[in-house]
């Protein structure tokens, strides 16, 4: 399943767009913090899309600004939508913390080494969760709180809550 293909198709839902507004648009939402997906990714994929025949395009042109081509959801991308909708309802797949490497590893270090990694694990732990604390927070002083963009925030919220504690108890047992 493509989650990147996923998020273009949902987000073409709504109104047709051209790819650099969906590249800003996804840039403002953060989404390269919560999912593997890259500038390049979208526009490959876009491309992609449009030649599998989910995807109508057009091109426009207004005043002096240079063409542009804006994408829209088919019938066909509707409904390939509808199916990756489904497949990821019933998959909530593996989840692979970039750090685990690092925690197999922790006891190969020398205690010093070992002390200090653990500390600086431990503080950017603690930034993550500060930061995305942070922003959560923001949007529940906006009002913010429907949609699902919401509820992914409060899951990060406390994942990272939790991962911070955790990380705590990771140094206490080295220490």
């Amino acid at each position: 399943m493509s989650s990147i293909n996923l998020i273009i198709l949902g987000y073409l839902q709504k109104k047709e767009k051209s790819a650099y507004e969906m590249v800003k648009e996804f840039e403002i939402w953060n989404l390269s913090k919560w999912l593997k997906i890259s500038n390049p990714s979208i526009y490959k994929n876009i491309i992609k899309l449009c030649e599998n025949g989910y995807l109508n395009s057009r091109t426009v042109k207004e005043g002096e600004m240079p063409e542009k081509t804006l994408y829209s959801l088919n019938e066909k991308g509707n409904k390939y939508f509808n199916e990756l909708m489904e497949e990821s309802s019933k998959n909530i797949g593996n989840i692979y913390l970039e750090f685990n490497a690092f925690l197999v590893n922790i006891e190969n270090l020398p205690e010093e080494k070992r002390r200090e990694y653990l500390k600086n694990f431990t503080e950017k732990a603690e930034e993550r969760r500060a930061f995305v604390d942070s922003v959560y927070n923001q949007a529940k002083q906006h009002n913010e709180r429907s949609g699902s963009e919401f509820l992914i925030l409060d899951l990060y919220n406390e994942f990272y809550n939790v991962l911070q504690k955790w990380s705590e108890k990771v140094f206490d047992y080295y220490n």
